[in-house]
């Protein structure tokens, strides 16, 4: 349980990092009740459970009172006043996250968090401008609600990026130009067809708008006030306990000098009292790369030599099998039509009867639907240093020959890989320890994340890059967790109706830079709620090979085999089981 001056110190934290943030030494911040536009805070709850959410509140009470304005366009209709309003705090919190990386990191973890929680059936229209916004201005690689109205806007919102993303990004600085241009996003959206009021009719209804607002405030303190001393004479009953933990609501008075000494407080306070939220310390030294990136074509021409040779000895075993899932896919795959019909396709066979007799009537036929549906199949590959040799080698074959099989039937295939950039850290760790070793920095080192083959790049022309998995020097460490989502979040882009993500690794996530800073289950705590997502929350079929590593502990389907060359039956037996069902 939290102590009463540790339940202080998030507070003080909290609000001097406001007043940091905001440049405003006379900021108060409350906390009790939620209303960021009046700087009230929740109560942080015991245990700290909300605290990333706190922090991510208290920059946007900071941002709010930095950048925020009432001059904004206006509307007859109170949807659109509303979208415009939502996101104007969207443009407040893009001016922030565009100087503040901190900032940047927790509101875009608050706003997953709402998308995450989004109903099907709510209106999502200022939630997809702002995902749309955020992924284009800021790079964020947010998730996206299961809903179908999200997912309708957001392409329409991409056919009139080019024509409105500019404008939206130079006019972040007024908020009167940027709902303006807000609100002619939403008459090309078909949200709102109405022409604009006049402007003296806007200007009206602004103050009116404004004292209403000032009525309401007023009324809500009285409110507040009454309820505060309804509230004390309530607990006179409660324990000794909660009364010692009880703390005052009201504004805590925090000097700005002090603001990052109390943040690493703060921070060796959330050590104590609960499980760390996943987070990364920065994603400045991270690289999405193509294969043929990494090292001139020379060098590729002779790793896709090389690893033509290893294919020798297990080409024609894994072959057999490949032929197999060959035979079982083309055979899903035949056309077959349903003959006698008064309409539909001329039927040819059947044409020699109207010569013979031109009274015949015509006989038609017509195609049956196919249950097979457009796949994509994306493997996903832990290209980490305990890889080396016999495993990768293995998984360089396998996807190889599954990728062709796949190929020759029209489905298409993805071969990804992931690992870090660096050993022990790289540049991201180097940076925390200039900025003063922060407890608990979150994920420390450089990603890298590899595409040997992208899904719309022919056969021919990606099967070179495969080579690139046996270079020395390329595998060192490996997080799981976020290699998943990043597959997951390229199939989310794709228009495949069914898609698989297959999972090749030898072992837990590993990054000795992150674990020597955090809690020792870190990245294992992380990998798993990302698979339960993945599992759960999408429409993606996951599967995963553990090569020497039990990864039917982490996955729903999976299987472990104890040998390299047993990988080869254990992918195409695995992608057999699901085309047969």
């Amino acid at each position: 349980m939290l102590e009463k001056s540790d339940k202080q110190t998030i507070k003080d934290a909290l609000a001097a990092s406001a007043k940091a943030i905001s440049e405003d030494t006379e900021l108060n911040v409350n906390f009790g009740i939620e209303n960021l536009r009046q700087s009230s805070l929740p109560e942080p709850l015991q245990p700290v459970k909300n605290f990333n959410d706190l922090r991510a509140k208290s920059d946007q009470v900071a941002l709010i009172n930095k950048y925020s304005s009432n001059n904004l366009f206006t509307h007859r209709d109170a949807k659109v006043n509303e979208i415009i309003k939502d996101l104007d705090l969207t443009r407040v919190e893009l001016l922030g996250s565009k100087k503040f990386l901190g900032v940047s990191k927790n509101l875009e973890f608050l706003f997953q968090k709402n998308i995450n929680s989004l109903d099907a059936n709510e209106d999502s229209s200022s939630v997809a401008i702002s995902h749309w916004l955020r992924s284009e201005l800021l790079g964020q690689e947010l998730g996206r609600p299961d809903s179908k109205k999200f997912e309708d806007l957001y392409e329409k919102l991409i056919s009139f990026q080019e024509k409105y993303l500019g404008q939206l990004e130079e006019s972040l600085e007024s908020s009167l130009d940027f709902s303006k241009v807000i609100f002619s996003l939403l008459k090309d959206l078909e949200i709102s067809v109405d022409e604009q009021q006049p402007e003296e009719e806007n200007d009206e209804k602004n103050e009116e708008e404004n004292e209403d607002e000032s009525s309401e405030e007023e009324n809500q303190e009285e409110e507040e006030e009454t309820d505060s001393e309804d509230g004390q004479s309530d607990e006179q009953d409660t324990s000794i306990e909660d009364e010692e933990m009880d703390i005052e609501e009201g504004e805590v008075d925090a000097d700005e000098d002090s603001w990052i000494e109390n943040r690493s407080k703060l921070e060796e306070l959330l050590k104590k009292v609960g499980e760390q939220e996943y987070k990364v310390y920065t994603k400045d030294f991270d690289e999405e790369v193509k294969a043929e990136e990494l090292c001139d074509s020379e060098e590729l021409a002779r790793l896709r030599g090389r690893l033509d040779q290893l294919m020798e000895s297990s080409k024609n075993a894994i072959a057999k099998l490949a032929n197999r899932l060959q035979r079982l896919l083309l055979a899903q795959q035949n056309r077959s039509w349903e003959f006698d019909k008064e309409e539909g396709q001329l039927d040819p066979s059947k044409l020699h009867k109207i010569i013979v007799d031109p009274l015949t009537p015509l006989s038609f036929k017509i195609e049956k639907d196919s249950e097979f549906k457009d796949t994509l199949v994306s493997i996903l590959v832990d290209s980490s240093g305990s890889m080396r040799g016999r495993s990768m080698s293995t998984a360089a074959i396998c996807a190889d020959i599954i990728g062709s099989t796949l190929d020759r039937c029209n489905i298409k295939t993805e071969i990804l890989g992931f690992t870090t950039k660096h050993w022990k850290g790289g540049d991201s760790r180097k940076l925390w320890l200039e900025q003063g070793k922060i407890p608990n920095p979150g994920r420390l080192n450089d990603l890298r994340h590899i595409i040997f083959k992208p899904a719309d790049q022919a056969w021919r022309r990606g099967r070179k890059n495969l080579g690139l998995m046996l270079r020395e020097g390329l595998l060192k460490e490996n997080v799981d967790g976020e290699a998943l989502m990043w597959a997951q979040n390229r199939l989310n882009k794709r228009p495949e109706q069914r898609k698989i993500l297959m999972v090749i690794s030898d072992g837990a996530p590993v990054d000795d830079s992150t674990l020597s800073t955090n809690s020792t289950n870190y990245l294992d705590t992380h990998l798993r709620d990302v698979i339960k997502k993945v599992e759960t929350a999408s429409e993606t079929e996951l599967i995963a090979i553990g090569i020497g590593h039990d990864v039917t502990r982490y996955y729903k389907k999976a299987v472990t085999i104890h040998r390299a060359e047993e990988l080869g039956g254990a992918m195409l037996d695995q992608l057999t089981s699901l085309f047969e069902t």
